[in-house]
């Protein structure tokens, strides 16, 4: 009998090894690409310990340090949380936010603390979570209650509230700010002030978290919230980044130091107490003035380096007149000429009085007539050109800096802070703050007569302060205030029967007013 075999498909050595496993061909490769995968994914993701950098990605966060380490302290309670919310921490913060909204609208506040409490734990890293909460805390809560010592409780737990924000977040100078402008701003200017400053002052505990040791001057609101301010301009100092205003952020140290020196002259002193508390506030200027701010057309710039940039810009316009000797006038003078007769009849006519077409020739006319130095240079004979050009790009770059510095000293109203704490300082300041504060004093006790000789005291005082200063005699800040001092010794004299002074010593104040 015939034998029969039946035929099989031949199978590779990989194949068989396949079936041996039980796996199709496919499934197999995908498996050895997984692991050839791992490799690179290993050393991409291997964290950072006390014995190793860890993998790229964890060198990237600690060069640019984004590292839970690097931003603060490491709350065990925290890191567990995050895990338990399975990724879904962002859900999570977004109802608890919800919750704490709804909690303060009830006014339970036991609730609305332990709220707050979760979401820090969830979010320790974010800051408006810190900012938004602390002035709930401070602003809108603290003003539900009746006593000012409850008040001024809730104050100090969001200003508390903050202090856990910049444990967990060393490197972020805003929330060292906004404790400097909570103690500053929210303790000194309430409606409760004298309160709240005096209650500051006696807290001990706060000062014993905060910094043990601190005499009783020291315990002055204003001058704890400048050393938050000091202390934050020391972490940006270090590169730390700012994200917020830099300018802003660099003259609260200053602004703080006077709102001292005023708080102190509103206390009625005015003794040497009160002129270190302006020299201090002057230093804080000159502080200022040397800062390098960065500006939005990416030059820095010092605050108190306008008038030397103005000096220099007119150094170099005499170098250029002496180097092209009359070309500028000479360029202005063909300019002129060329104009149409249109354009030169818009001229003569009042700006008041020109038709919108005879605006627009003047318009026109103006912009045809503008010489600068850069064009002046440009038509420089060849020999002289390039020295020209180079002399007339460092006026351009002076003179603009100047107006740049200019811009950003309106801003914070750089000239009157600065004339204000030059001037504060001296005898006839001080005697006119002084007896300014003696008059208030005897009218709101209802003591007329030593109130009016007080007050024309201080006009006399103010007189030759103005005088002294063409700053503060042309700032609006300062003719208000004067004015408003007026306005009471006006009340003062109705209520003596007796007229208003004329003339009157402070009589350019009102005109211009």
């Amino acid at each position: 009998m015939t034998e029969r075999h039946t035929s099989r498909p031949t199978q590779s050595k990989h194949q068989e090894k396949g079936a041996w496993l039980g796996l199709r061909p496919e499934t197999l490769v995908t498996l050895v690409l997984i692991a050839v995968l791992l490799v690179p994914l290993s050393a991409l993701s291997q964290p950072r310990d006390s014995s190793s950098p860890g993998g790229y990605l964890a060198r990237l966060r600690t060069e640019a340090q984004l590292s839970q380490a690097d931003l603060g302290e490491i709350d065990p309670t925290s890191e567990t949380m995050r895990l338990a919310t399975l990724g879904l921490k962002n859900v999570a913060v977004t109802l608890l936010w919800d919750r704490a909204n709804f909690y303060k609208k009830v006014e339970d506040w036991t609730n609305l603390s332990a709220v707050l409490e979760q979401m820090t734990k969830l979010q320790p890293n974010f800051y408006s979570v810190w900012d938004f909460q602390a002035h709930n805390l401070s602003y809108n809560i603290s003003v539900q209650f009746d006593d000012y010592h409850d008040r001024y409780a809730w104050v100090m737990k969001g200003i508390e509230f903050l202090r856990q924000g910049v444990f967990f977040n060393t490197r972020e100078p805003r929330l060292l700010g906004r404790m400097g402008w909570f103690i500053g701003q929210k303790i000194g200017r309430a409606d409760e002030k004298v309160q709240y400053r005096r209650l500051f002052k006696a807290d001990d505990d706060f000062h014993e978290r905060d910094r043990p040791g601190r005499t009783l001057i020291e315990r002055d609101n204003w001058l704890v919230g400048r050393e938050k301010y000091l202390a934050a301009q020391k972490l940006v100092d270090s590169g730390a980044p700012l994200k917020t205003t830099p300018l802003i952020f660099h003259s609260e140290p200053m602004m703080t130091a006077i709102n001292y020196a005023r708080a102190l002259e509103a206390d009625g002193v005015f003794d040497d107490k009160a002129r270190d508390g302006w020299d201090l506030a002057t230093e804080e200027m000159r502080r200022f003035a040397v800062r390098q701010i960065p500006t939005s057309w990416d030059v820095p710039i010092r605050l108190g380096l306008r008038e030397a940039e103005l000096a220099r810009a007119e150094r170099l316009a005499k170098q250029l007149e002496e180097l092209l000797p009359g070309k500028f006038s000479e360029m202005e003078s063909d300019r002129e000429s060329a104009l149409s007769e249109e354009q030169r009849a818009a001229l003569q006519v009042s700006p008041l009085d020109r038709t919108e077409q005879q605006q627009q020739l003047v318009a026109d006319a103006q912009r045809e007539m503008e010489v600068t130095w850069r064009l002046v240079a440009q038509n420089a004979a060849p020999e002289t050109r390039a020295k020209a050009k180079r002399l007339a790009e460092e006026y351009v770059e002076a003179t603009e800096t100047a107006e740049i510095i200019n811009r950003y000293r309106d801003i914070v109203n750089f000239d009157y802070w600065r004339a204000t704490c030059e001037m504060s300082v001296t005898d006839l300041a001080l005697r006119a703050r002084e007896a300014t504060w003696r008059a208030e004093k005897n009218y709101e006790e209802a003591r007329l007569q030593p109130a009016k000789q007080a007050f024309e005291e201080a006009f006399k005082a103010w007189r030759k302060v103005l005088d002294d200063s063409d700053v503060l005699r042309e700032d609006a800040m300062t003719q208000e205030d004067i004015v408003e001092i007026i306005g009471i010794y006006r009340e003062l004299l109705e209520q003596l029967d007796e007229p208003f002074p004329q003339p009157f010593i402070l009589d350019d104040v009102l005109d211009r007013t």
